[in-house]
């Protein structure tokens, strides 16, 4: 069977998947109402960073057509909505651009055409859809940042909202070729499915930098306490037990945020999504506090350098980055010069005040502080020996290979120790 494979608005999620479809043999119609980037990717250029992504387009760049032409979905068999939902500095998703991309497309796709919404919305939003129910789907995406293309491509399963019909041949036969279970359920169901993933992974991540937290002030270290809870098979070795700076991203907020006006609406447990909000905001300030005990130990710090501003590592996003929170906080004191180096971020429209150094090895001959922000793997080749001035290294995924013989002077401090 021959399908033509829409996608409508080329985020990060939408030119993912479209890619992973176009390996699956399919040919893709990419819409977006932004003409740059229709020229960027018509230039084989992906406008953010993710491993494989721009390799693989232009490995199949003869199977796809980019277009601020609405008109052109008329040759489409299925249409996906992959922009991805805006959302405020509090987590809280607008979804006017998102009805306002379907209004146009279900006035162009011919009738025949299954529509299907691939972004993140609230239960209720799918059934809400002037279109017909039998060819009307929600797809539940769980994509990662860094490994994104990778789990477009390869899902542990496929979760789809659909009314009481089944699937039809078009977007069964399209399903199929991702050879995994394909879970249905209703509209509902599958919204909330999404959402309730996120949340287990939210709660894991907050168990886990709470717990961590405690073996820090009482010398216990989290990472032998991780590996005996791998071994447990009611958590698993696949477990979130890496202690981390907070929840970031984007996308969890997001989700928790829409979870937190479900609580309050319904007067269920209502202080469950504000205490974690409250924990995750706390521990993005871990680097802050370990920064200001620094200063109380040495008086004449004037230098600050920071490796790493992606919120995590393989990816440039900085949305809810806890080294961009740190740098915001230290700003206010205009007495320490921030110097900063990220492998894919060169530049921060809004920092205008901090130094970007192309080697990693210049900025630590220039700092009097070193902070490890983002677990990028460059960085565990650093060979401290090479670095005297440096007189205390704030190491929160424990990257660094501390030297034993280091000058006893000088202070090296990581999460969960």
């Amino acid at each position: 069977m021959k399908l033509t494979v829409g996608y409508i608005g080329l985020s990060h999620l939408g030119i993912n998947y479209a890619i992973a479809s176009a390996m699956k043999g399919f040919n893709i119609i990419c819409y977006d109402e932004d003409k740059e980037i229709i020229l960027s990717l018509k230039k084989k250029k992906i406008p953010f960073y993710e491993k494989d992504t721009e390799k693989n387009l232009k490995e199949r760049f003869k199977q796809f057509k980019f277009t601020n032409t609405i008109d052109d979905l008329k040759e489409c068999d299925l249409v996906f909505v992959s922009q991805d939902v805006p959302t405020d500095s509090y987590g809280k998703s607008d979804l006017i651009v998102i009805k306002n991309l379907i209004k146009k497309v279900v006035k162009t796709i011919k009738t025949t055409c299954n529509l299907i919404i691939l972004c993140q919305v609230p239960p209720g939003f799918t059934r809400s859809i002037d279109w017909p129910l039998d060819k009307l789907f929600y797809q539940v995406e769980t994509l990662i940042f860094s490994k994104a293309l990778e789990r477009a491509l390869l899902p542990e399963r496929i979760i789809i909202g659909k009314n009481s019909n089944k699937i039809n041949k078009k977007y069964n036969f399209f399903l199929n070729k991702f050879k995994c279970p394909i879970l249905e359920m209703s509209y509902e169901s599958a919204e909330l499915a999404k959402i309730s993933v996120n949340i287990f992974l939210i709660s894991s991540v907050t168990s886990t930098n709470l717990l961590s937290e405690v073996s820090e002030n009482i010398g216990a270290n989290w990472d032998d306490i991780s590996n005996a809870l791998k071994l447990d098979k009611r958590i698993g070795k696949y477990a979130y037990l890496k202690p981390g700076l907070g929840i970031s991203g984007g996308n969890l907020e997001r989700d928790l945020e829409t979870f937190k006006n479900f609580l309050k609406f319904n007067k269920i447990y209502e202080n469950y999504s504000k205490n974690i909000k409250q924990i995750s905001n706390y521990r993005k300030d871990w680097i802050y506090k370990q920064f200001m005990k620094i200063t109380k130990d040495f008086k004449n710090i004037k230098t600050i350098g920071i490796l790493g501003l992606a919120y995590k590592e393989d990816t440039n996003s900085t949305k809810n980055s806890p080294s961009i929170s740190f740098i915001k906080k230290i700003s206010i004191n205009s007495k320490f010069k921030i110097n900063v180096y990220d492998p894919r971020i060169k530049k921060l429209l809004k920092h205008r005040d901090v130094n970007f150094y192309k080697k990693i090895e210049d900025l630590m001959k220039n700092c009097d502080v070193l902070v490890i922000a983002t677990p990028w793997n460059i960085f565990k080749e650093i060979n401290l020996n090479k670095f005297s001035n440096i007189k205390a290294i704030i190491d929160p995924y424990n990257i660094i290979n501390f030297p034993k013989n280091r000058n006893k002077n000088s202070k090296y401090i990581s999460m969960g120790n």
